[in-house]
């Protein structure tokens, strides 16, 4: 019989993992899918910012980190424990463009 395994040092978007690998497995690998709603300070803005829906929590060597955006880099490194790289929109070149 063949186990479903994650492969250290497998890399992808937490989108890609989501389609790849069903939920609850990856529940037991360390990536839980959360619905919340929250509210926090952010250190830039002093401004109490408020995130409603779907994000995912991350076990990682420190602890639970959580993810915000589908498009986060996630490194599985084995054990449960995984890394996460935010995601940033590449610059764009076109500075007429206001978006």
């Amino acid at each position: 019989m063949k186990t479903i395994e994650i492969p250290i040092g497998t890399r992808g978007s937490r989108q890609e993992f989501e389609f790849t690998y069903n939920k609850v497995f990856l529940e037991f690998c360390g990536l839980i899918e959360t619905h919340s709603n929250i509210r926090a300070r952010i250190s830039k803005t002093k401004e109490k910012q408020q995130f409603s829906g779907w994000l995912s929590l991350v076990n990682t060597k420190n602890g639970l980190v959580c993810s915000f955006n589908e498009e986060d880099i996630l490194t599985y490194l084995g054990h449960g424990i995984w890394d996460v790289k935010p995601y940033k929109a590449a610059k764009s070149e076109d500075n007429d463009n206001p978006w």
